[in-house]
C-alpha cells in the first residue's frame, strides 16, 4: 500500500521528550510504515522542510492512502498504525484506544479523503475527520492516544513511555523487582537476567549487559556498562564506559568520558572525571582521579587525590600497570608513576616516579620521649 502521511501540529509538538521534541516520536513511528511522503498541514514545527508543508487545497490531488494525525502523539506505536491502514483498505478508519473515546488518527483511501476536504477546505480538521465517518480500529495499548496538550499532559506521557518500557524489558528477561518505583527511558537497552533493584533511574542512551546488578538509588546517563558488572547502592554515572565484571559503589561518582576496565574497581566515595582505570585496578575509598590513567592492577589507596587543575590547565596524571598508590597520597600533574613503582602513604608526589621504585614525600617523623607526660605535669 503506497501511503502519505498527513500531519497537523499540535500546541506542546515542540516540547523536550527524552531529548527529542514531542512531534519527533510521533513521526518516528510513522516513517517505519515508509509512506511515500510525510506532509505538514499549516504550520510545521522548526526542523521540518517548508517543502513538506502543504495547504488544505493542495491535498485534492492526492492518490495515495491517506493517514491523518496530529503531531502530539508520541505514545502512538507503528504496530497499531499499521493495523489501521490494512482496515482502511476497505474505506476510512479511525484508531480508538480499547475504552473508545474520541480518535485524532484516520486512515482513508484518497477518493473519500479527496470527497471530504472538497466539502469543506476551510474547515477545522475535525470536521473532514466527522465526514469520512471512520469506522473504529482500536490500539492495542491504552495510552497510545495520548496527546500532549498541556504540561500536565507532558508529563503524562513521559510516565506513559517509561512504564512501556519498563513491561517490555521485563519481558525479555530482565528482573525488576518494583516496577512502579524505576524509571527506564525508551531508548536504554537492558540486557537479560540483569537485576534491577528498586528507585534506579536510567537515561538518555544507556546501554547495559546481561547479567549486571544495578543497586536501589544509582542513576546512569548515556553509558555502557559492561555483563556482569555491579552497581552498588547510591552510584551516579555520566557519560561513561565500564567494562565486564567490574564493581562500582556504593556511593560513586564517575563523571564524563570516564572509563573502567574489566574487573576494576571503584568503591565508596570515588569520584572519577575524564579517567581510565585499567583492567584490575581498584580505587576503593574516598578518593578523586581526574584526568588520569590507572594502569592494569593498579592499588589506589584511601584518601588518593590527583592534583589535576593549576587554576588555568587541567593536567594528566598517569600511573604504570602494577604500581601502589598508599593513603592520602597527591599526585601533583603532570606526573608519571612508573610500572610497579610504590609511593608511600602520606607523599606528595611533584616529579616523576621511575619505575620499581619507592617514592618517599613527607616529612621526616620525629618522636620526642616523654613529651607528652611533661607536659601535662
Amino acid at each position: 500500500m503506497t501511503i502519505v502521511a498527513l500531519v497537523y501540529g499540535g500546541k506542546f509538538d515542540e516540547s523536550d521528550l527524552f531529548g527529542k521534541p514531542v512531534w519527533q516520536h510521533t513521526i518516528d513511528a510513522t516513517t517505519k510504515l515508509r509512506p511515500r511522503r510525510i506532509l505538514w498541514l499549516g504550520k510545521a514545527p522548526a526542523g521540518v522542510s517548508n517543502a513538506q508543508v502543504v495547504s488544505r487545497r493542495a491535498l485534492a490531488s492526492l492518490r495515495d492512502t491517506v493517514l491523518l494525525m496530529p503531531s502530539d502523539l508520541p505514545c502512538v506505536t507503528t504496530a497499531s498504525l499499521r493495523k489501521l491502514l490494512n482496515s482502511a483498505r476497505r474505506g476510512a478508519r479511525a484508531l480508538l484506544a480499547p475504552s473508545g473515546g474520541v480518535s485524532f488518527v484516520v486512515a482513508a483511501p484518497a477518493r473519500d479523503f479527496r470527497e471530504a476536504l472538497r466539502q469543506g477546505t476551510k474547515s477545522p480538521i475535525t470536521e473532514t475527520i466527522r465526514r469520512l465517518a471512520p469506522e473504529p480500529v482500536f490500539a492495542k495499548g491504552e495510552d497510545e492516544l495520548l496527546r500532549v496538550g498541556s504540561a500536565a499532559a507532558l508529563a503524562r506521557v513521559t510516565s506513559a513511555l517509561r512504564r512501556r518500557k519498563v513491561e517490555t524489558l521485563q519481558r525479555r528477561g530482565v528482573v525488576i523487582a518494583d516496577p512502579a518505583s524505576v524509571v527506564i527511558d525508551p531508548e536504554v537497552s537492558v540486557g537479560a537476567g540483569t537485576v534491577v533493584r528498586p528507585w534506579v533511574l536510567l537515561e538518555g542512551q544507556t546501554k547495559i549487559a546481561s547479567r549486571c546488578t544495578i543497586g536501589s538509588f544509582c542513576h546512569v546517563e548515556d553509558s555502557t556498562i559492561g555483563a556482569e558488572s555491579i552497581l552498588l547502592d547510591h552510584c551516579y554515572i555520566r557519560s561513561s564506559r565500564i567494562g565486564k565484571r567490574a564493581q562500582i559503589g556504593p556511593f560513586a561518582h564517575l563523571r564524563p568520558d570516564s572509563d573502567v576496565g574489566v574487573g576494576a574497581h571503584v568503591g565508596n566515595f570515588v569520584e572519577l572525571k575524564k579517567t581510565r582505570l585499567e583492567e584490575g585496578a581498584k580505587a576503593s575509598h574516598l578518593a578523586y582521579l581526574g584526568d588520569a590513567v590507572i594502569g592494569k592492577r593498579v592499588n589506589v589507596g584511601a584518601g588518593v587525590i590527583t592534583c589535576n587543575y593549576d587554576g588555568k590547565v587541567k593536567h594528566r596524571t598517569i600511573v604504570g600497570d602494577g604500581a601502589f598508590i598508599g593513603s592520602d597520597v597527591q599526585l601533583v600533574a603532570p606526573v608519571r608513576v612508573g610500572k610497579g613503582a610504590y609511593v608511600a602513604a602520606g607523599s606528595c608526589i611533584v616529579s616523576d616516579v621511575p619505575p620499581h621504585s619507592l617514592a618517599v614525600a613527607r616529612s621526616r617523623q620525629i618522636v620526642k620521649r616523654g613529651w607528652a607526660r611533661n607536659k601535662r605535669s
